[in-house]
């Protein structure tokens, strides 16, 4: 393998890293060699991760789960994949949201309730 090769799987890999929460960093160890140390932070419920987006086949990262237009998780449909956003619905129930947005309260929707604001 060549070295722009190299450079760019290496590009590819940390950008992934970065979508789905990791964080990468290097430490002398005690030998004195670096090491990498991968830390990967705990997804968000409903929140969207990355949009991985082509006209062909648009996939959005939710929980680091990659969903695709018509895929459900937490009851949730995906219904719509965008550039810049996903639009879902749950219960009849649709919204938008972009990447990095707070879950929209849809996602708490239990059948007939919100669970949220259920006492």
């Amino acid at each position: 393998m060549d070295k722009s090769t190299v450079k760019w799987l290496v590009l590819a890999a940390i950008t992934i890293c970065g979508m789905l929460g990791w964080k990468i960093a290097t430490q002398a160890s005690k030998d004195g060699k670096k090491e990498v140390v991968v830390e990967h932070s705990e997804p968000t419920f409903g929140v969207v991760t990355a949009i991985l987006y082509s006209d062909d086949t648009p996939i959005v990262l939710i929980e680091d789960r990659m969903l695709h237009k018509g895929d459900t998780i937490h009851e949730v449909k995906v219904l719509d994949i965008k550039a810049d956003k996903v639009k879902f619905d749950k219960q009849g129930e649709q919204w938008e949201q972009k990447v990095q947005e707070p879950a929209n309260q849809g996602w708490w929707k239990k059948k007939g309730k919100d669970k949220k604001s259920s006492v």
